[in-house]
């Protein structure tokens, strides 16, 4: 029954070149391969993962993406995506302070991983923490010529802003900014909200809840107006003799504004009083005259005082 395992003299000679051969055959086709199909090494910027992270802390400090070099063969290497290649660290255990753990990475069977670069991170293990800040709105632009901006109400008085307790702490309140450019009647607008600190600065790395408030502006049309002087109008002759000396109103200049809008307000230059009869003077005199306002404009006062004063030729 042992006669399969053992072989004559010279049935032993004949098996040592064909050995050889096999073993020539292996190295001139590993020689072949890796001549057509060489080994390369290629880098990889991927997304550092943190896992095993408890709900009450968050990872302060941490890179968001480490470099991970593989190498293998060429036909593999170049069909190799960012998403075949995972970098992570496992923080499960560790408490609130500052760590420095080694990168793991895990890739495709077929690669081998040359290095993780840095292959070490430093980070902060901070505890998370909530709480409620006032919502300031903040009007920025112009509004349309003429309107008037009124109140800008937010749909939330407060949110609440979460994360690293020293980093929640620096928020005085989240603003809501809003633009005005064009606008010329009430509007509703969705605006994000930015939490900043007592200096004005925004706070980054804090999730907000919600993440935005409506807003709602009050705009109407505004009331045109202009200061205009006041020009008083006289009709007949002094009594023979007489010459005006001057003749001043009071107030000079008076405030009008058009209570039907596009009655031109803006295109005037005087407002004028009703006609003063100079036949009926014959010294100084003083007199309340109504303003002789056009359609659709109004001002501040209905009359004016007019002083006249007159001399001889």
């Amino acid at each position: 029954m042992f006669d399969k395992f053992f072989k004559a003299p010279g049935e032993t000679k004949n098996i040592t070149p064909k050995i050889l051969a096999i073993i020539l055959a292996i190295v001139l086709w590993l020689y072949v391969i890796n001549e057509q199909n060489p080994p390369i090494e290629s880098s990889f910027t991927i997304p550092l993962e943190v896992r095993n992270a408890a709900t009450s802390y968050v990872v302060v400090d941490a890179p968001d993406s480490v470099r991970v070099k593989i190498r293998g063969p060429r036909s593999i290497v170049a069909g190799v995506l960012n998403k075949d290649l995972k970098a992570y660290i496992d923080i499960k255990g560790l408490t609130e302070g500052r760590h420095n753990i080694k990168v793991s990475a895990v890739i495709p069977s077929s690669l081998e991983l040359v290095e993780v670069n840095p292959d070490k991170v430093q980070f902060k293990l901070d505890t998370t923490v909530s709480r409620q800040v006032p919502v300031e709105v903040r009007l920025t632009g112009a509004a349309a010529k003429g309107s008037i901006v009124g109140k800008a109400v937010a749909s939330y008085g407060q949110v609440t802003v979460e994360g690293p307790k020293n980093i929640v702490g620096t928020v005085e309140k989240v603003i809501a900014s809003v633009d005005l450019a064009g606008k010329n009647a009430e509007f509703t607008v969705g605006a994000p909200l930015v939490p900043v600190t007592q200096a004005g600065k925004e706070v980054e790395g804090l999730t907000i809840y919600p993440e935005k408030t409506s807003v709602a502006v009050s705009i109407t049309a505004g009331i045109a107006k202009k200061m205009l002087d006041v020009k008083p109008v006289t009709q007949g002759e002094l009594p023979s003799g007489l010459v005006i000396k001057s003749i001043v109103t009071k107030p000079e200049k008076l405030e009008v504004r058009e209570i039907i809008p596009g009655k031109g307000v803006d295109k005037l230059e005087a407002i004028y009083t009703e006609p003063l009869n100079l036949s009926d003077i014959s010294k100084d005199t003083t007199r309340e005259l109504k303003l002789e306002m056009p359609e659709g404009l109004a001002g501040a006062q209905g009359t004016v005082i007019v002083t006249i004063q007159v001399g001889p030729r």
